[in-house]
């Protein structure tokens, strides 16, 4: 069962003529809100991403490559230095 639309909706539930003039004003002021929300977000993440590659990782120990066998001991490989 369908819900029954609001009065101000139509029996088709598209907006009435009085919603869509009261919610005119404010169609640019959500634009821009919507469009500095989304600038601000890719900015964050553009400098992230600029900032994780001028970092260098010269300074943190790599551990040994693993094998597949298993009679190596993964106890005596602690030390990565």
């Amino acid at each position: 069962m369908l819900t029954q639309p609001s009065k101000y909706q139509t029996k088709t539930y598209t907006f009435t003529p009085a919603l869509e003039r009261a919610r005119r004003p404010l169609r640019v002021r959500n634009a821009v809100t919507g469009i500095s929300l989304l600038g601000f977000a890719a900015a964050v993440y553009s400098y992230s991403m600029f900032a994780i590659k001028q970092d260098d990782f010269s300074d943190v120990p790599m551990p040994p490559n693993l094998t597949a066998d298993p009679s190596v001991d993964s106890k005596s490989n602690n030390n990565y230095s």
